[in-house]
């Protein structure tokens, strides 16, 4: 089984590095704007080393005995969730066109990696769901987080600081749950993303852009749904707990904006990180708090799950509380 994971990460990282040096020569650019929080003109195809790692560790695993052919189908709308975000990089797509494909394969996405059937507290306290609204529910927690993953790749290092520790706590939950698909997604999405970070990290030779953000989302609502109501009933919640950083973030921002009267999906330089940054903070700082922070919650969860039923819910509500607090405090950060 240990070979099984070697060989996955290992792909992944050889053809992240070797498709993320190349991608940095194809000249597609990232110029500053009004909402950038870099200066200098930096290339943005680094998404394509993610998509190339995640591509050959998946398709390497399904190879293996113990792989699963039920990876192709979810690798290959990942791939779209890729494509998507590459031509939206290259041409400006049309919102109302690209909000349609959007929740279409969010909603494919979830049913190849199988929606949510149940939610419960403990594995005697659950309710079964018709699968209309497991679907549904499971497709919005797709759309969410690949936003999410978006809209937070603003800042160097980021992606790479919050989503290998949560990828590598996807690959240990997934062995628990008996969810080997989880497993091998979450070892091919770190070790993807690490390939990456050696030209990403402060200060960025090259961003991920939309094509890296929504491909490596989408990997991980991938593998979160895989594991999530497998085995045990914390399995539910630690989907969400390992990227509560980023879901906090971008849902706390919203509501903020929206009660300020400036509610809006389109892209603004709010969010906690940015007014971080634009308090003095450097990138390598925002990065390291950020997956730190990752880092403590998803071993936080991994031990909960390991207790009584109720842990892992109860680990999820104290570290929204926590969350919130930390990110009212950004407020009194930019008035020092």
């Amino acid at each position: 089984m240990s070979g099984v994971f070697l060989t996955t990460a290992l792909c992944s990282l050889l053809a992240s590095l070797l498709v993320t040096a190349l991608a940095m020569k194809a000249g597609v650019i990232d110029q500053p704007n009004a909402r950038s929080s870099h200066k200098t003109p930096t290339p943005r195809a680094g998404g394509l080393g993610i998509a190339a790692g995640l591509g050959a560790g998946l398709a390497a695993a399904s190879l293996t005995p113990v792989g699963s052919a039920a990876l192709m189908p979810i690798l290959a709308v990942i791939a779209l969730f890729c494509a998507l975000g590459l031509a939206d990089d290259l041409i400006t797509l049309n919102e109302r066109g690209k909000l349609a494909l959007f929740v279409a394969l969010s909603v494919a996405l979830a049913w190849f990696a199988g929606p949510v059937g149940w939610v419960g507290l403990t594995a005697g306290l659950a309710v079964d769901l018709p699968l209309w609204a497991g679907l549904a529910g499971s497709g919005l927690f797709v759309f969410v987080v690949v936003n999410a993953a978006n809209f937070m790749d603003g800042s160097d290092g980021m992606l790479a600081a919050v989503l290998i520790p949560a990828g590598l706590a996807l690959a240990l939950a997934g062995l628990v749950a008996g969810a080997l698909n989880a497993s091998l997604i979450g070892a091919a999405l770190a070790a993807g993303l690490a390939g990456f970070a050696v030209f990403n990290r402060p200060p960025a030779r090259v961003f991920a852009g939309d094509c890296g953000a929504l491909c490596a989302g989408a990997a991980y609502a991938a593998g979160a749904l895989a594991m999530a109501g497998q085995g045990f009933s914390g399995s539910l919640w630690l989907a969400p707990l390992f990227v509560l950083v980023f879901l906090a973030d971008v849902l706390l921002t919203l509501l903020r904006r929206a009660r300020n009267g400036r509610f809006s999906l389109i892209a603004h330089r709010e969010h906690a990180y940015q007014r971080l940054i634009a308090a003095g903070w450097s990138h390598q700082r925002v990065a390291l708090v950020y997956g730190g922070l990752t880092a403590l919650i998803c071993g936080g969860g991994l031990v909960a799950a390991q207790g009584p039923d109720a842990a892992v819910p109860a680990l999820f509500a104290g570290c929204v509380i926590g969350l919130s607090a930390l990110y009212a405090a950004v407020d009194r950060i930019q008035r020092t």
